[in-house]
């Protein structure tokens, strides 16, 4: 399938369902990407996750082949301090989708809605994910810090990268 087969949308509390099961599926198989854990999501019904839909940040979907393939989150911090940040969080995209730019599409649908919101957009990224990385500098994101065991899980740590980028082109 071509990346013109994929459509990216917010989720809506109708795909709670949807989302639950690919959040539980990226928080089993990948546990060190996030700061939640499949045992603390896996005990919410589907409500709670329509609920997280509904009320919380933006949740995008990449439908591959009617499939939800992949997701990511986007928040804009508030007050008046912090209000011209964003965060993308959440980032997951299934085994079988990656590589056919599932990823670089939820990434650039994430911006283009952060963009109407604030000036620069951060992440986190563990250590060691190098594809994930490769695609966050190869869409303009630099590495600005390092925060060392970020997570402990059963006994080891995990460092986050900390990276952002500039919406609105300034030094």
């Amino acid at each position: 399938m071509t990346t013109h087969a994929i459509e990216i949308r917010r989720l809506l509390p109708a795909d709670a369902a949807l989302y639950r099961d690919i959040r539980l599926e990226a928080l089993r198989l990948s546990p060190e990407a996030f700061g939640s854990a499949y045992e603390t999501e896996s005990v919410h019904p589907v409500e709670w996750f329509a609920e997280r839909l509904a009320h919380g940040a933006a949740i995008l979907g990449a439908f591959w082949g009617g499939e939800l393939a992949g997701i990511v989150g986007f928040f804009a911090a508030e007050g008046p301090k912090r209000q011209h940040k964003g965060m993308l969080f959440g980032m997951y995209v299934r085994q079988q989708a990656r590589c056919a730019g599932v990823g670089r599409l939820l990434v650039e649908s994430a911006l283009e809605l952060a963009v109407q919101s604030v000036e620069l957009v951060q992440l986190a990224v563990v250590k060691g994910n190098e594809p994930a990385v490769r695609l966050y500098r190869s869409m303009g994101f630099v590495e600005y810090g390092l925060e060392q065991h970020a997570l402990k899980i059963d006994g080891r740590y995990y460092d986050d990268i900390l990276m952002m980028k500039d919406l609105v082109g300034r030094d």
